[in-house]
């Protein structure tokens, strides 16, 4: 009789993709919640492997360098962006500046509840690549706001005295992420109250 040949298990290649992805997972979380509560110079690519319960090696053979985690934590932390800000669409149709200054509130309040802490992150990072990353991203609020102040403009309801330069600062500051981050962060108010918040005191401020 012939010998039986032991068949090979066939290589299971969705569940190695799967348990990669769990792991990629694992350690940016873990690199969130060491870079966001430090500093970025402080923390270690060892101290995030031992946060996520992997190996460096582990670390160093999906990510390369720290920075380039800290960018795939960055990335994985903006992934909603997109989506808040096509909120804005809700508004394009209306000139009732009253509805364009709510749908302000309910945008940045959509972006700043996921990320607050990684917009803080990059700010204060040190690193001149995280630093261009939040340029980019206020560059980006700055000119989504110019529309939003165009539209107050032509409705004819800007506070007496108020020019649409002095608006466009007011919005400016109002939906920053310090100003998010006092709010939420360091006074406890829900992210549902800055909302409200936000859209009345912009209201108040701007319009007559």
């Amino acid at each position: 009789m012939a010998p039986r040949v032991k068949k090979k298990r066939g290589y299971n290649v969705r569940l190695r993709q799967e348990q990669a992805h769990t792991t990629r997972t694992r350690i940016i979380d873990a690199a969130r919640r060491l870079l966001v509560g430090g500093t970025y110079s402080a923390v270690t690519m060892d101290e995030i492997a031992k946060e996520a319960g992997v190996s460096y090696q582990t670390v160093y053979a999906i990510f390369g360098t720290k920075i380039q985690l800290a960018n795939a934590v960055i990335s994985e932390g903006f992934s909603h962006l997109a989506e808040a800000l096509n909120l804005l669409q809700a508004a394009r149709g209306s000139s009732d500046p009253e509805l364009w200054l709510q749908t302000v509130a309910k945008v940045w309040r959509a972006i700043y509840e996921p990320c607050a802490d990684l917009l803080r992150f990059t700010q204060e990072s040190g690193d001149p690549a995280l630093q261009e990353h939040y340029r980019q991203v206020q560059e980006s609020r700055l000119n989504r706001l110019k529309e939003v102040v165009s539209v107050l403009e032509r409705s004819g309801r800007l506070r007496s005295g108020l020019t649409a330069a002095s608006a466009l600062d007011v919005v400016w500051a109002m939906t920053s992420p310090d100003c998010y981050t006092k709010f939420v962060f360091q006074r406890k108010w829900q992210p549902d109250r800055f909302e409200e918040w936000l859209a009345s005191a912009l209201i108040d401020l701007l319009l007559d």
